[in-house]
């Protein structure tokens, strides 16, 4: 069957800020099935609502393509305003105060590994003295992150990803030297990590099932360096792992060595690498003194982490 849009009549009385987030958030999923999902209905009730916003911008808005949809040309001019829009909308909706010991307040936080066990602890640890009614809800990030702050998955994103931010609030919250890991009993244990030592060594990598290249790579093809990746893990939760027992050679963030044990030996890189935790957030959030209450607290924790961290 094929949808015949009338194109000069509009009915603007089918919008309203619910069918809106619908809408954006098909856009931002890219499947009517994965909306209806997230939302928690049924697929025809997605369906409906877009049916009727096709009716008041006079397009298709979603169209087929292969076993999916895309957006047509005016459904991407629109859905940047709609965006805007609903970030206005909750924004004023915002309460003017905040009182940490009496909220009851979700707030959802996107990170990964190296975030969670070096920043979640004291934030935690805080919030339970400060704010013992407020719920943090944390959730991975892995390369997601500025997709999930825009479609309103979170509100605040700590990560070293720098993605096209132009919509986007940013915060530096500190930066870490890279450093190389061994098993105790690998040969380079007791000696000093040179650059042709480094890259004849055979690596653990974190590539976020392909989706994230470590940054110290492009120091290490800076130098000259081509390297040998023996292992690729999803995350950097488990990594010391795979180097235990082994002559595999692991390169993280050093503040994720702080407490490992006399099983591993941790050795200066042989380069300067970095990596940089910035704290993301939009304007749907800019404006809560809840939100705003909780970027300080993330940003003060990080403030002492930067008195640890070389």
């Amino acid at each position: 069957m094929v949808l015949i849009i009338p194109m000069n009549k509009s009915d603007y009385s089918n919008l309203d800020f619910k069918a809106l987030g619908v809408m954006k958030l098909v856009y931002d999923e890219g499947s009517l099935s994965a909306a209806a999902a997230k939302l928690g209905q049924n697929q025809s009730s997605i369906s409906y609502t877009i049916d009727r916003l096709r009716a008041a911008f006079a397009d298709p808005l979603f169209v087929r393509a292969g076993r999916g949809i895309e957006p047509t040309t005016r459904c991407r001019q629109i859905i940047g305003g709609v965006g805007e829009l609903l970030d206005s909308m909750a924004a004023l909706a915002q309460p003017p105060e905040f009182n940490p010991l009496e909220s009851g307040e979700t707030i959802v936080v996107s990170c990964n590994h190296l975030e969670r066990s070096i920043l979640m602890p004291d934030i935690i640890r805080r919030l339970q003295k400060e704010a013992p009614g407020v719920h943090l809800r944390v959730v991975q990030s892995m390369v997601q992150g500025h997709r999930q702050l825009s479609g309103g998955s979170c509100d605040i994103l700590l990560s070293p990803v720098q993605a096209n931010t132009a919509n986007l609030y940013r915060r530096k919250l500190f930066e870490d030297r890279y450093v190389c890991v061994v098993a105790a009993d690998h040969p380079l244990a007791n000696q000093r990590m040179t650059m042709a030592r480094y890259q004849k060594c055979r690596h653990v990598a974190v590539t976020y099932d392909g989706g994230w290249r470590p940054l110290y790579m492009e120091a290490a093809e800076a130098h000259g360096m081509e390297l040998k990746i023996a292992v690729e893990m999803p995350s950097s939760g488990d990594l010391l792992g795979t180097v235990e027992g082994t002559e595999l050679v692991l390169t993280i963030a050093s503040a994720l060595t702080r407490n490992v044990d006399d099983r591993f030996k941790v050795l200066a890189s042989p380069f300067d690498a970095r990596v940089t935790i910035y704290q993301f957030w939009n304007t749907r959030t800019h404006h809560s003194a809840a939100q705003r209450w909780m970027r300080n607290v993330i940003a003060e924790e990080a403030g002492r982490l930067r008195g640890i961290v070389p």
